[in-house]
């Protein structure tokens, strides 16, 4: 029988990259799938998926659109009896949380973008696997570094990303012209761990440094609109197709 994984991420790119991994991960059962994967995008169906139980491994982002997924560790529910293990993703944790989330039941705390391998490995040892094979050839670049040496893997899920950079395009104009920092800030943070998993450190440093200003700055501001702007011309650099009249300074009027 597949070991149930529940994964409590909204942002879809990192969600199909959990998914096309775990395709990787040898089970009991070499006809069977090692894991069958449960995602959930918010809080809300988070708590409902854990109440519902019968996971046997649980791995969650940190910020979801409705909050922090700390408040289901504050809980206690990585701590209740027969509760899973849990992994946590992190864009970055100092050592004073990480010790916090390990207090509160964290089994292990990945920091994004997450490794093929150590993702791989680290499911594999908590769910008591056969351990994945390690990479036959070693190098750099995106496909080595994050995805094992995989190509096909690496070009799946690029081609599913620059599709779904539509979404997150709309998403963070909207954001911009209704003055929505938390939306754009999410939406900068979700980007910001893609982009470097495909390759692209310098679009990847323009999410994070638009991700880091929104903590004390408005979209309105212009300073944080040439920032979006500068993440949004990169985007479509890539091939993405923007929707909607937004232009370098926000919408048309």
């Amino acid at each position: 029988m597949a070991a149930r994984l529940l994964l409590i991420e909204d942002d879809a790119s990192i969600s199909r990259f959990v998914e096309l991994a775990l395709e990787e991960l040898p089970g009991h059962d070499p006809a069977a799938p090692a894991v069958e994967l449960h995602a959930v995008a918010n809080l809300a169906q988070a708590r409902a998926a854990l109440a519902a139980g019968g996971w046997s491994l649980v791995i969650s982002d940190l910020m979801l659109p409705d909050g922090s997924a700390e408040v289901l560790l504050t809980d206690g529910l990585a701590l209740a009896d027969g509760a899973p293990p849990w992994v946590v993703f992190s864009a970055g944790v100092h050592e004073d949380r990480h010790l916090a989330l390990a207090a509160r039941g964290v089994a292990r705390t990945l920091c994004k973008p997450v490794p093929l391998a150590e993702l791989l490995g680290t499911v594999a040892e908590l769910l008591r696997l056969a351990p994945p094979a390690a990479p036959a050839v070693k190098g750099a670049g995106p496909v080595h570094t994050h995805f094992g040496g995989d190509q096909a893997l690496y070009d799946s899920f690029r081609a599913g990303c620059i599709t779904r950079f539509a979404d997150d395009l709309a998403q963070g104009d909207a954001a911009l012209a209704s003055a929505d920092a938390a939306t754009l800030r999410r939406v900068a943070h979700g980007l910001k761990a893609v982009l470097e998993m495909l390759g692209e450190p310098g679009l990847s440093a323009h999410a994070g440094a638009l991700e880091a200003a929104l903590e004390h700055g408005r979209p309105g501001d212009q300073t944080l609109a040439g920032r979006w702007a500068a993440l949004a011309d990169g985007l479509a650099g890539l091939g993405v197709q923007r929707r909607g009249g937004f232009g370098e300074s926000g919408p048309d009027t």
